[in-house]
């Protein structure tokens, strides 16, 4: 019988068992009680008896039963030796490609040992050099490095002498970054030698830094000036230890000078009419609309709040009592403006420009949680109106009756005013 009669698995069971009984364990070591009690199926364990295995073979199987195992021996026999020989194949084949890699490594480990001889050979010419460097410089190294500490020292004598020169030719091209670097590299030398042999350059140097801060102070109060430009000057004036914060009350002090211009007028709440509540329903293109001086002056504002809180982080309460301020003026002009007679839609256009004004602020301080805070006031202001219009609605019904009515329809009128007056007042 061939091989192709015993089942794949079979035949991977038997692979198995070959190479376990390969790769297994010494014989000696396995228990004496396999052998002792020996059965048909022991016959690939290391205790295997031929004697005893035939002895139960016989008793146990019939001669039909005999012939039959005796085919499947032959055969379990054939493939055992197809197997091995197999297996002899491989190996052999791996045996030659790992002598055939053994002999490529010694071929370039011996081409390797000949350039680490070639490079030790370098490593020990270069170190001869070197400590024949070492000996022939030792005795002048000390000499050398004090060469060396006295060059630096004239280079930085040289710079100080050159500093004026140089403080002057950064205040014409307005590099004030580079000269104050320059000037506070400086100052530890005027420190403790500025009474002595650089008294000149040392006030020299301080006439250059007083233009450059009386510059810096110009770039920091100017209009025309960039934010980023303002806050770098403030900067630029810390490190020069001028006292910044009487610059931050001078600031202040001017935003809340200007204060009084952005906030609204009785007159200019006079001049509004409903057509500045139609402009802003001009189509959805807010560009459309022309921007009022009111807008123009509020929105310069807005960017000074801004600069100003880049340059002085801290002063975040202050602007916001500041912003809170503009608005609550907005209002209190807006409720004195409503005790006269005037129509809603001119209140309307009236909150709709204290509106626009308290998100241009909040645009630029959100902290101050404007829109809130105006939406409480608005409400006092329209109760004012209301108010104030019934009391106006209320005097022209009595005066209309005034002179063709009864007197006594006339004191009942009277006697409706009297409580709305002492609500008002209250």
């Amino acid at each position: 019988m061939g091989t192709d009669d015993v089942p794949l698995d079979d035949k991977a069971k038997r692979m198995r068992d070959l190479l376990s009984s390969f790769y297994s364990p010494d014989p000696s070591t396995t228990s004496d009680a396999s052998s002792k009690y020996a059965t048909l199926d022991a016959i690939n364990t290391a205790s295997f008896d031929p004697d005893q295995y035939m002895n139960l073979l016989v008793q146990k199987s019939n001669l039909e039963g005999l012939l039959q195992r005796h085919v499947e021996m032959a055969a379990e026999i054939k493939n055992l030796d197809t197997d091995l020989q197999m297996l002899v194949y491989e190996n052999y084949n791996k045996f030659i490609s790992a002598t055939d890699a053994i002999k490529r490594m010694k071929s370039n480990i011996v081409g390797m040992e000949t350039n680490m001889e070639q490079l030790l050979d370098k490593i020990m010419s270069v170190q001869s050099r070197s400590d024949g460097v070492n000996t022939s410089l030792f005795e002048k190294r000390e000499h050398i490095e004090k060469l060396h500490r006295t060059r630096n020292l004239l280079r930085k004598v040289q710079f100080i002498y050159d500093l004026p020169a140089r403080l002057g030719k950064c205040i014409k091209s307005e590099s004030y970054a580079d000269a104050v670097r320059f000037y506070t590299g400086a100052m530890p030398i005027f420190k403790a030698y500025g009474d002595t042999s650089f008294q000149d350059c040392k006030r020299a140097s301080e006439e250059a830094v007083a233009m450059v801060v009386k510059n810096l102070q110009g770039k920091l109060f100017s209009d025309s000036e960039s934010i980023q430009a303002r806050a770098e000057a403030a900067v630029l004036l810390k490190q020069l230890d001028f006292p910044v914060e009487t610059l931050k009350a001078k600031l202040l002090e001017k935003l809340e000078q200007s204060l009084g211009d952005v906030q609204l007028k009785p007159e200019d709440l006079d001049s509004v009419s409903v057509e500045s509540n139609d402009a802003s329903k001009q189509g959805a293109d807010s560009d459309s609309v022309p921007v009022t001086a009111h807008e123009a002056s509020v929105r310069e504002f807005a960017e000074a709040i801004r600069a100003y809180r880049v340059i002085f982080p801290d002063s975040e309460m202050q602007l916001i009592k500041l912003a809170q301020d503009l608005i609550r003026k907005h209002l209190e002009t807006t409720e004195q403006h409503v005790k006269k007679r005037t129509s809603s839609a001119n209140l309307l256009s009236v909150l709709r420009i204290i509106w626009r004004d308290v998100l241009l602020m909040d645009d630029v301080l959100h902290e101050a949680v404007l829109p809130d805070f105006s939406l409480e006031a608005a409400q006092i202001a329209v109760k004012e109106y209301i108010i104030s219009t019934f009391s106006h609605l209320l005097q022209d019904i009595s005066g209309s009756f005034y002179c063709c009515c009864h007197p006594k329809f006339v004191v009942v009128l009277l006697e409706l005013q009297m409580p709305e007056n002492s609500n008002n007042r209250t």
